[in-house]
């Protein structure tokens, strides 16, 4: 319906004050009736009248607004029947639904009931509680039953009547003991999935399955091969701060008692302890536990409906920046690791870097495409991998044989104990050195990028996929940016220590930042390895979403009715083929 009226907006007023609607004012040069989910626009500049929205307020508008108007020129229509105006779902037909139940659901219309496995990642110390009740909370205003499985009840308990200190001690020795005897890292994962299973009666229903808490990479590996894109891992941010802080005011461990236990979560530096750190940047979702309870909530509100398929969610750009930083990083060949850098100003990304060895001329190696043969080649000696070893480890190895050799030499230590002494340097602070390795850092190159480019970084937000070491981070405040992101810790920078007057460290959404120092805080929202999955209409693994309905009307989202827009199907791939095979025969009457 598209007509005017260029009286005045009282008078307009007067003429649809029958359809008891709500008028908003507060547009310029437009004023707005809402009525049952219709929505009436008139723009004062031009008289123009038009209706959209939902129905029943829609058609009631369409077909009552024109009369009472102009009641000689639009004869009165009667209003269109609420029930003729619901949208439902195409069925699916009797001839595919007599095939075989939810792999055809699941291929055809969707799934309605769909299980849910979550995965909490935290290290010790952080109060999960405030996390893990509201998302519970929240999952069930979805619809969903909530289980909750503590990896914890796998172990053995510690004895009646220990020490805060102990039980948790008891809790680190017994897993990193599993792990060891089973010889398999993600032992604790299987043993989670035995519980979900054990927890199960009957078909799958709408129930989210929360584990709490992972603490080594293989266990997030092994439930993503089990659960695929049905699970969620959940990263819950605390600084090292509050966590000492409260394993010692609230948990009364001693200050030596708290560092320790800190130290054993992030990284045992052993195969099969616990680590903690290389496990939680792995998360689809980074949540930062701050102070704020309302913001902790809505954060996972948020989340929420990006799993159940909410349409109108879009990034945030330190999302798409940090998820343009993971890709980045995908070009490094570092031995190592991979990290990414992208410097931005005014929401617009100005650089990007990865970790990887310079070439002469500037910048980094690419692998190059040879137009002759068609093959892709790295330049010789070009990359680490091409000269088959790490520069930076073999130089940390050639240091502790040449310390042993002189303590042997100086009767300091007998011969039989040089394993032992070598041991020992291994696990000093001769394994943080870095300066021996021929990469670039991802943040400096970001920086250089721009130095050779002329571009300033002056007031840029550098967002990098791990935190900084001190010796990018004291070119990083050279360069005047103000503001890093980062996801991953990295406990061998001393960045915060060494540059304390110029770093501040924000590890609260509603903290305010210090305009004399540069502000470093954690990533908080979605991850880079569902980026796609949740945010791209067609490009993830899950199903499309649609925003609007065939008459250009945007769509009607539900908490209460929305699906998961990576359903868990209870089936293998082979159930789901022969469902397609069983579409295809019926479809085509048995034949090809």
């Amino acid at each position: 319906m598209k007509i005017k009226f260029t009286g005045t907006f009282d008078e307009l007023k007067e003429k649809l004050k029958s359809l008891a609607g709500e008028w908003d004012e507060n547009q310029p040069q437009k004023k707005v009736l809402r009525v049952n989910g219709g929505v009436l626009n008139w723009f004062e500049s031009t008289g123009t009248l038009s209706v959209q929205g939902r129905s029943p307020g829609k058609e009631q508008m369409e077909t009552s607004a024109p009369h009472l108007i102009y009641p000689n020129e639009f004869p009165h229509q009667v209003e269109a029947s609420a029930t003729n105006t619901v949208v439902t779902e195409t069925p699916v037909t009797d001839t595919v639904m007599n095939a075989s139940g939810i792999e055809l659901l699941y291929l055809t219309s969707g799934l309605k009931e769909s299980e849910l496995v979550i995965g909490i990642v935290n290290a010790v110390g952080t109060e999960s509680k405030r996390v893990i009740d509201p998302l519970s909370n929240r999952l069930e205003g979805f619809g969903y039953s909530v289980q909750k499985i503590r990896v914890s009840s796998l172990l053995l308990p510690p004895s009646t009547g220990c020490k805060e200190y102990e039980r948790i001690k008891h809790y680190m020795n017994e897993g990193d003991e599993l792990r060891n005897k089973s010889k398999n890292n993600a032992i604790l994962a299987a043993g989670a999935s035995f519980k979900i299973k054990e927890a199960r009666t009957g078909e799958p229903q709408k129930t989210a399955y929360v584990i709490d808490s992972l603490k080594h990479p293989d266990e997030v590996e092994f439930l993503r091969k089990v659960y695929g894109h049905g699970f969620y891992l959940f990263g819950i941010h605390a600084d090292e701060k509050s966590r000492h802080d409260y394993l010692v005011n609230d948990k009364s461990l001693t200050q030596e008692q708290a560092g320790e236990l800190i130290r054993i979560d992030e990284d045992e530096k052993i195969p099969h302890g616990q680590r903690t750190r290389d496990t939680f940047h792995l998360s689809d979702f980074f949540i930062s536990h701050g102070n704020n309870d309302k913001q902790v909530k809505n954060t996972i509100q948020r989340c929420l409906e990006l799993i159940f398929s909410n349409p109108f969610r879009n990034p945030t750009f330190d999302e798409f920046a940090m998820f343009m930083a993971f890709n980045s990083s995908i070009r490094s060949s570092d031995l190592s690791r991979q990290v990414g850098a992208i410097i931005a100003r005014n929401q617009q990304i100005i650089a990007t870097g990865a970790n990887d060895t310079p070439r002469c001329g500037g910048g980094l190696y690419w692998a190059e495409l040879d137009p002759s043969t068609g093959e892709v080649r790295d330049y010789p000696d070009g990359k680490d991998y091409t000269r088959e070893e790490d520069s930076n480890k073999a130089a940390q190895k050639e240091i502790i044989e040449e310390i042993t050799r002189a303590l042997i030499a100086k009767s300091v230590v007998a011969e039989e104990k040089k394993s032992d002494i070598e041991d020992v340097l291994r696990q000093s602070k001769i394994a943080d050195l870095t300066e021996f390795g021929r990469v670039v850092h991802a943040e400096m190159e970001a920086l250089l990028s721009c130095s050779r480019e002329g571009i300033s970084t002056l007031n840029g937000t550098l967002y990098c996929t791990t935190f900084p070491c001190h010796n990018c981070a004291k070119h990083i405040i050279d360069a005047g940016i103000t503001r890093v992101v980062y996801v991953e810790p990295y406990p061998k920078s001393r960045a915060l220590d060494l540059y304390s007057e110029s770093i501040q460290l924000k590890t609260s959404l509603d903290e305010p930042s210090d305009e004399s120092r540069v502000t470093f805080e954690p990533f908080t929202g979605v991850g880079a390895r569902r980026f796609l999955d949740l945010f791209s209409m067609s490009l993830g693994s899950g199903s499309k979403v649609k925003r609007k309905d065939k008459d250009g009307n945007t769509v009607e989202w539900k908490k209460e009715t929305a699906v998961a827009r990576t359903p868990l199907l209870p089936k293998s791939y082979l159930d789901i083929e022969q469902a397609a095979f069983e579409i295809w025969e019926k479809s085509n009457g048995g034949g090809a």
